[in-house]
């Protein structure tokens, strides 16, 4: 360790000290210097905060992991109440600082950004944290939907909900388009675009029906049919996607889609039991660019998606 005398060239008046760290180690019998491990405190401020730093490491005030330490001043407060504190707080403490972070982050796009940067740099990191903030309002979400599929017959309140939550859809679609009028004179539930072509999807919801069947069964047959209500959406449809067929040169001019590539989803009813499922899928093994699934079918799907961001946060599912 050295320390200097700061004069001033001009005058000569001492303008203050400063402490050296000067490293060395034994080479073949030599001392050599190391200078990226040397340093210089030039000002009070960075002897008084290396001492603090020194002071707390000896003490077993710092964390007794390895790595980088910020060290900030607290100006007037006492350093004891302080460390206190911080010391005390709890999980929800630290939860609102986050909440405090993220709101500063939405008013600040400097810091926006950053914290980009950084998760693209740290992707495992980030993707954890995520991960815990999309799972409580997942969750909530998913709780409402079963307590809708088993409480309402009201197509809005699935369709408002689902607007809210298009993820519940599934990780086919990458995006909910606001254009829902492609069918001239009506308006379609949702137009969905799908991930993997591009191409768009229309979903018609419906209700979980709870007190019929999808399908009836023919006891003399032993034959499953398709009930009023899912032959009559499923006709719904089929004239939806007839018109687009039939419109497509105008909604090329005008939206740019391809109707010939244009798909249709209905969700509907319940599955009941394993006849109306087997019942379902070869129902749905007849039909062209159509599919049917059910609201427990539905529920399943938005499960995953809860359950992939549990396995990502493993003690949010504890």
């Amino acid at each position: 360790m050295v320390r200097y005398k700061i004069v001033s060239r001009n005058t000569g008046e001492l303008k203050g000290t400063s402490v050296g760290f000067r490293t060395k180690h034994k080479l073949k019998g030599e001392w050599k210097r190391e200078d990226a491990k040397s340093f210089t405190l030039e000002t009070e401020h960075e002897m008084r905060s290396a001492l603090s730093f020194i002071a707390a490491s000896c003490d077993g005030a710092m964390p007794s992991a390895d790595g980088r330490y910020l060290m900030l001043p607290i100006g007037n407060q006492d350093a004891g109440g302080v460390e206190a504190v911080l010391g005390s707080l709890s999980a929800n403490g630290r939860a609102g600082l986050l909440v405090d972070l993220l709101r500063q982050a939405t008013e600040a796009p400097e810091l926006l950004t950053n914290l980009l940067d950084q998760a693209e740099r740290n992707p495992a990191l980030f993707a954890e944290a995520a991960a815990t903030l999309n799972l409580a309002r997942y969750k909530s979400a998913l709780g409402e939907l079963r307590y809708l599929i088993e409480t309402s017959t009201r197509e809005q309140d699935f369709q408002e909900l689902l607007a809210e939550h298009p993820w519940m859809f599934g990780s086919e679609y990458s995006e909910l388009l606001q254009d829902r009028n492609l069918v001239r004179g009506s308006q379609q539930d949702f137009v969905l675009r799908r991930t993997a072509d591009k191409f768009i999807e229309i979903v018609e919801i419906k209700t979980p029906i709870p007190d019929r069947r999808l399908f009836r069964f023919n006891e003399e047959r032993r034959v499953y049919y398709a009930g009023p209500e899912l032959a009559f959406v499923v006709g719904q449809v089929q004239r939806y996607i007839e018109e687009l067929d039939a419109d497509r040169l105008r909604i090329q001019a005008l939206d740019g889609e391809d109707t010939h590539k244009v798909r249709a989803k209905i969700i509907v009813g319940r599955d009941i039991d394993d006849g109306q499922r087997q019942a379902l899928r070869r129902f749905n093994g007849h039909l062209h660019r159509i599919e049917v699934l059910t609201f427990d079918q539905l529920s399943q799907i938005a499960g995953q998606v809860v359950s992939y961001l549990q396995r990502l946060v493993p003690a949010a599912g504890r």
